[in-house]
């Protein structure tokens, strides 16, 4: 049977459908059919009661969401997800986790001249040069995420060869960083230089899912592979140019209004960066990028995002990277 959930995000499709309703009975029909739909229960009645009102609010937030999406002429749908018992701030905590004040002023920064094609179709490096969407958990480490799947897509594409490396090493070890509570990947990137490697996955697994760093464990006998370096790239037509031609990168944008995305292109967006992901795929002419989160498969398009081109749309020009890397 679909997810009450999903079918809540299929009737907003109509710009003129709203999710929330002053009716009581249909209030509380929609929050036990969440807490069903996502598995959620709480400690007390207080607490069932706290986030019923906050899921009150976000259901109004995602009316305000898909009228402005409307307004704008994007085609992206906000409905009840796994988030719609966060408030903005709970969320922000848990599942945004980069730091741009952490972003490094000395790097390589190159503009490709070459236009990106408008001729082309969708260039979508998903299943060539990346390996699965994975899950983040309650911990705010998707720069180590975002750092250790483009170092998986640089191994692909220049080295031939397929690990899925651990972020666990780098949101534990980065002593630059701040673990659950924030990072960036450029820092991620020098720390396994400095380090001299990376872990695989099934060696270092991740169990920072409910939001305790832990301690940091690496094994150097374990490393299979290192970033040399990394590049910067200047400007969305550069990193349009780039992806067309050779690979993903990995971006970091503002995600703050991306807690009830469930499809479509998105348009209105903030550009205060809060979150790092990976750019995967790009269609210049369709007008959108292809974004892989690391928030599960369960949220957005099978655990992707369709961001709209041309415009910067959540900063995702604000900081697109690729490394060199080697075997160790």
């Amino acid at each position: 049977m679909m997810k009450f959930s999903i079918l809540i995000a299929f009737f907003a499709v109509s710009s003129s459908a709203k999710i929330f309703s002053s009716d009581e009975s249909v209030q509380q029909y929609m929050w036990k059919a969440f807490k069903a739909d996502w598995g959620k229960s709480y400690s007390n009645e207080a607490e069932d009661s706290k986030r019923f009102e906050i899921f009150l609010e976000n259901l109004l937030l995602i009316d305000e969401r898909n009228a402005a999406e409307a307004k704008a002429g994007g085609s992206a749908i906000h409905g009840i997800t796994r988030f719609s018992d966060l408030s903005l701030l709970e969320f922000k905590k848990k599942y945004l986790g980069s730091n741009p004040k952490l972003r490094i002023k000395d790097r390589e920064v190159v503009t490709i001249s070459k236009p990106p094609s408008a001729e082309l179709d969708l260039v979508d490096w998903t299943g060539i040069y990346t390996t699965p969407v994975k899950d983040q958990g309650y911990c705010g480490s998707c720069w180590a995420f975002s750092a250790t799947e483009q170092v998986e897509s640089d191994t692909m594409r220049t080295l031939g060869t397929t690990y899925i490396l651990s972020p666990e090493q780098i949101t534990q070890c980065d002593r630059t960083a701040e673990g659950c509570n924030g990072g960036w990947t450029e820092h991620a990137y020098n720390y396994l230089t400095r380090t001299g490697g990376i872990e695989t996955d099934a060696d270092y697994p991740y169990t920072s899912y409910f939001g305790v760093t832990g301690t940091c464990s690496s094994d150097s006998t374990k490393f299979v592979v290192t970033p040399t370096g990394y590049t910067t790239i200047s400007g969305e037509s550069s990193m349009a140019a780039y992806v067309q031609s050779t690979g993903p990168l990995s971006v970091c944008v503002d995600a703050s209004n991306w807690s009830s995305y469930t499809s479509g292109i998105l348009k209105v967006c903030g550009n205060s960066v809060d979150h790092c992901v990976q750019a995967v795929g790009v269609d210049v002419s369709g007008g959108y990028w292809k974004v892989r989160n690391s928030w599960g498969t369960s949220w957005g398009e099978s655990g992707y995002i369709q961001l709209a081109y041309g415009s910067d749309t959540c900063a995702i020009a604000s900081d697109p990277t690729y490394t060199a890397v080697k075997l160790v």
